[in-house]
């Protein structure tokens, strides 16, 4: 740890991997936690985070690197287990993938996500004095399309199938057997149910509920704040309908 390497070879990234295991890192690595951190030298916390993702650097901007490892199972799996991924290993991923807070992530059985997959599990202030860091999960047989991206503290369910460019905002809760059209914004805080289909091109303002197994058709526009039913949608905070389209 803490030389400037360029890896290019197996070899190289054999070797990294060992050099990494050691009592330093992994400790390093169990610091690598959910909260809100001060982005000052001071702390001890900022610090690990600093020396986690230098190191995880080395592999991440480097796609040729991750093209050699994530075709390698038995990389792979040494790769993802050494930055202290802790979940099971039978899901694909890309080279183009945006990866940070691997300990933070847990993918379910066979999840598939495509080319330039987001996956934000932190977020800096506007005026970058504080981080923010948070959990993603993934549950089974789930697939995003390309150029999805994903906020820290979000939950997606199992059979989920996510559209080109599909984007979540922070602590998003997405049910089973859900599909989302591509080009669709997620926005915070938003908690979709089972069995729901949200056409293409939609927009889900923050704080929405979507009950179970409900169908918006291509480019809706739900407001923040809203519920909606299979009576129809309302609004949370003053409770009249609102105009649109809604199928259960």
């Amino acid at each position: 740890m803490g030389t400037e390497s360029i890896l290019i070879t197996r070899s190289d990234v054999i070797h990294k991997l060992r050099e990494l295991n050691s009592s330093v890192f992994k400790a390093v690595v169990s610091n690598i936690k959910v909260g809100r951190f001060k982005r000052s030298e001071a702390s001890k916390d900022y610090q690990d985070r600093m020396t986690y993702t230098r190191e995880l650097r080395r592999f991440v901007y480097n796609p040729a690197v991750l093209d050699l490892v994530f075709s390698d199972p038995a990389l792979k799996e040494s790769f993802f287990r050494t930055f202290g991924y802790t979940g099971q290993m039978n899901f694909t991923i890309y080279p183009s993938c945006w990866l940070r807070d691997i300990p933070l992530l847990d993918f379910g059985e066979g999840v598939y996500m495509g080319d330039g997959i987001v996956l934000g599990t932190n977020q800096v202030s506007v005026d970058q004095k504080i981080i923010r860091v948070g959990r993603i999960k993934i549950g089974d047989q789930s697939i995003f399309d390309q150029r999805c991206v994903i906020g820290y503290g979000s939950s997606i369910g199992s059979d989920c199938i996510m559209g080109f460019q599909v984007i979540f905002g922070l602590k998003c809760s997405i049910g089973n057997n859900t599909k989302i059209g591509g080009l669709s914004r997620i926005e915070h805080n938003v908690s979709i149910g089972n069995n729901v289909v949200i056409g293409p091109a939609s927009k889900i303002g923050s704080f929405v509920i979507i009950d179970d197994n409900i169908s918006l058709p291509e480019f809706s526009a739900i407001s923040s704040f809203s519920h909606i039913t299979k009576e129809g949608v309302f609004s949370r905070r003053n409770s009249p309908v609102l105009d649109t389209q809604v199928k259960s």
